[in-house]
């Protein structure tokens, strides 16, 4: 990595760690020690915002649009499949570009889709196809977005801090979705859903603000060779290495079968449970509200070198929490047992990022953040088969499969993981 690419304060981001200053609720705040680091959460908070608010109005409006859970599922399974498609030369580009710069342009793009959706649903001229283009679109931002977040962490608070950066930021997440949930189910049920495309459209302006102050050249630097081979070379390293292949397939189940459930919650709120738009708000809110406790734990628990048996048993946690949640009938219960399913979600995925990075060197650290984060992808397309599914046989027995599928790969696999991730104990070199 170029000299002076970790932003203003790479010496003290670098060095160990005192024993007073890792006590304690001291450990929260470690990252934020770095000044460029408080601008970049403060980014992430309203960027997050932005997505979740757009994402929950994007299921409403899709239900709204064709009283189809199968298109539900569709719209955001092009998501997935645009994300699948760029992950891997989003990560090549970021190992070739300003990581910083990466961020702004794709949030301005994001910007100009969230408009256009927005405009056309307050003037009553969407249509379903609209979205459908909207999905595409915002999938090839999110797979060059998803490394350079990543690998801009990595270079503003350096390994020994990284633990604790990658929990404070997915606090910004969750934090925002908590409130993001609240304002989305406000907006739509009094104003209408594009209010909600309009304000998340605003949200990423501020975002985009808070980028502007960070410092730093953040290149990975030393890519002669040109774009598509850098891309092949990429992929060659991270198939190459085994660890690296048992965290992706576990990545990959994870999104495809895990996280997806959220994909299902409009049609849990207004077909299952009976409690609209705002209990629609409310479950995801609940969601976010036990990711970002999680969040907060991971962040207390600092440098911490147990990292595979967190992995595997917030993973396993999450499996059995949304069978649960799958046989509820009750919306109190639900709403319980989803903000558990998002604890141990959260949990896992910082957990995973952090073990990731630390796992690879900075020469190839954004093209393997973009192969991990083209697994975000299957989300969305674990949505997709979500709402097939929840077509034919009910929202309740799409989630409740997400689940058993989880726990069976985690019961078998649970000590080749804590194997997988033995090596990210130590900063990668």
């Amino acid at each position: 990595m170029e000299a002076g690419s970790r932003g203003d304060l790479p010496d003290r981001s670098d060095r160990p760690l005192g024993k007073a200053r890792q006590a304690g609720w001291a450990r929260l705040f470690l990252a934020f020690e770095t000044r460029s680091f408080r601008w970049f959460w403060g980014s992430l908070f309203f960027s997050s915002m932005a997505i979740g608010v757009r994402m929950l109005a994007q299921g409403w409006l899709v239900l709204e649009l064709t009283n189809s859970p199968f298109w539900v599922g569709m719209v955001t399974g092009l998501q997935g499949v645009a994300t699948v498609a760029v992950g891997a030369p989003g990560g090549a580009l970021v190992d070739r570009l300003n990581r910083k710069q990466v961020l702004v342009w794709t949030h301005v793009a994001s910007i100009g889709v969230a408009l256009a959706i927005g405009v056309l649903a307050v003037t009553h001229h969407v249509a379903l196809w609209h979205l459908l283009v909207a999905s595409l679109a915002s999938g090839a931002m999110q797979a060059v977005q998803m490394p350079a977040s990543n690998a801009l962490v990595y270079d503003v608070v350096g390994p020994r801090r990284l633990l604790n950066a990658m929990a404070a930021r997915m606090v910004a997440f969750n934090l925002t979705r908590i409130i993001g949930s609240l304002i989305a189910g406000g907006l739509i049920a009094s104003f209408g859903v594009g209010s909600s495309y309009l304000f998340a459209a605003g949200s990423t302006c501020v975002g985009i603000l808070c980028l502007l102050p960070i410092k730093g050249a953040f290149l990975a630097g030393g890519l002669k060779e040109p774009f598509w081979q850098s891309v092949r070379q990429g992929v060659g390293y991270t198939w190459g290495r085994r660890d690296l292949r048992r965290l992706l397939l576990l990545s990959l189940l994870m999104e495809t079968f895990g996280f997806s459930h959220t994909i299902m919650l409009p049609v849990m709120a207004r077909d299952v449970l009976d409690v609209g738009a705002i209990g629609f708000g409310v479950l995801s809110s609940a969601s976010g509200a036990g990711a970002m406790a999680s969040n907060v734990g991971v962040a207390l628990m600092g440098d911490y070198q147990g990292k595979g048996k967190l992995l595997g048993g917030t993973a396993l946690v999450s499996g059995v929490s949304l069978l649960l949640f799958a046989l509820s009938p009750w919306f109190a219960l639900s709403a319980v047992l989803v903000g558990v399913a998002g604890a141990a979600l959260m949990a896992y995925d910082v957990t995973l990022g952090t073990v990731f990075q630390l796992l690879v060197s900075d020469d190839v650290r954004g093209r393997v953040m973009g192969i991990y984060g083209l697994t975000f992808g299957f989300t969305p397309l674990g949505g997709l088969l979500a709402g097939a599914v929840a077509s034919v046989a009910g929202a309740p027995v799409a989630i409740g499969l997400g689940g058993v599928v989880v726990v069976g790969y985690l019961l078998t696999t649970l000590k080749v993981l804590v194997d997988a991730t033995s090596g990210s104990r130590r900063p990668a070199g």
